[in-house]
């Protein structure tokens, strides 16, 4: 057995395609919190739900938060702002119990925090077409930091947040944003970026190597612990993966980064569908992009070429729409057999 020089921890699925499609749930113009809506409505089918990624075998848990906005839990039956925060932070509570649910003991929980263009109706994260108000880094600043104090001023629920997840962040600007809301807070955090068009580049036609400095240039105490891509189809991870690493090289010889962060990779488990935010429906857009080989397989296969390589000080892999507990329970056999 091969001794293992990058360590790994395995992430969970795709929380709100898991739900509609195992447990009948139903996502439309009506739930703008998606899955978050189920802290109101079924917290206890959400505790299945990340149960079951617990038990597959993922070391960290996503909270039930990615689309959870003020305006989303007032528009589906909150009754205060306080309130709301109540709910929110019981999101923390149910990934760290999905653990000993599932009989694993103590897990570690990411507070998932997705972009603004999450919380929009309909979603903008894979576009970054956001409101003139949210446009600027200063805009996005003040609305990320109003979102994370909901958890970071409450010392109990702070304590049970292992790591801060800035998920799917389409745009430059908030990327700078999130860093700066970051600053002083003393948590462990990583930044992972969307890439849906055919290039390498993010939505705003931000160029990686642009992205990639201002996820860990500059001084200060806000650099991630980690940082990589997330909601992009599989096939387009190795030439991302690749450019990523090229711009952090760049970085260290020039003295700009002395340590290399994590890498976290956590794609798509489509084959060949797209999801269209105006019908909410996936569709299969290029059937010549589907693959033979199975989701586990094909994201193995990168994490041991990346490994290998040993570059990164650590990967955090799974998956992101459609990947389900099955399929992060295959990736933790591969890993455990491999490692």
């Amino acid at each position: 057995m091969a001794s293992r020089k990058t360590p790994i921890l395995l992430l969970d699925g795709g929380l709100g395609t898991t739900l509609a499609d195992q447990h009948g749930c139903v996502f439309d113009a009506s739930t703008p919190l998606w899955s978050s809506s189920l802290l109101l409505k079924s917290p206890e089918t959400l505790l299945k739900c990340q149960s079951d990624f617990a038990a597959a075998g993922a070391d960290i848990i996503l909270t039930d938060t990615y689309q959870a906005s003020f305006k989303g839990f007032a528009s589906e039956g909150s009754s205060s702002l306080e309130q709301s925060k109540e709910y929110m932070r019981s999101a923390v509570q149910i990934a760290g119990q999905a653990f000993e649910k599932a009989g694993k003991g103590k897990g570690k929980v990411a507070l998932s925090l997705g972009a603004y263009g999450a919380t929009m109706i309909p979603g903008q994260e894979y576009s970054g077409k956001y409101d003139e108000e949210r446009l600027s880094v200063e805009g996005l600043r003040k609305w990320h930091q109003e979102r994370i104090e909901v958890f970071s001023q409450d010392a109990n629920c702070w304590d049970q947040i292992h790591i801060v997840a800035f998920e799917t962040l389409p745009m430059l600007p908030e990327v700078i944003a999130v860093r700066e809301v970051m600053e002083g807070v003393g948590k462990p955090f990583w930044i992972a970026c969307v890439f849906p068009g055919e290039g390498t580049e993010l939505p705003d036609g931000s160029a990686i190597k642009d992205i990639v400095k201002a996820m860990l240039g500059g001084p200060g105490s806000n650099r991630p612990m980690g940082i990589g891509m997330n909601c992009t189809k599989i096939g387009k991870l190795d030439a991302l993966i690749s450019e990523f690493e090229i711009t952090i090289k760049e970085m260290v010889t020039a003295g700009e980064v002395t340590e290399w962060p994590a890498l976290v990779l956590y794609p798509d488990g489509t084959n060949g569908e797209v999801y269209n935010t105006t019908t909410q429906e996936w569709e299969v857009k290029d059937p010549n992009g589907r693959s033979d080989a199975p989701w586990d397989e094909r994201i193995f296969d990168i994490v041991s070429k990346v490994e290998q390589r040993g570059l990164w000080s650590s990967i955090i892999v799974g998956g992101c729409c459609k990947t389900t507990p099955n399929d992060i329970g295959k990736l933790r056999k591969r890993i455990d057999q491999h490692w």
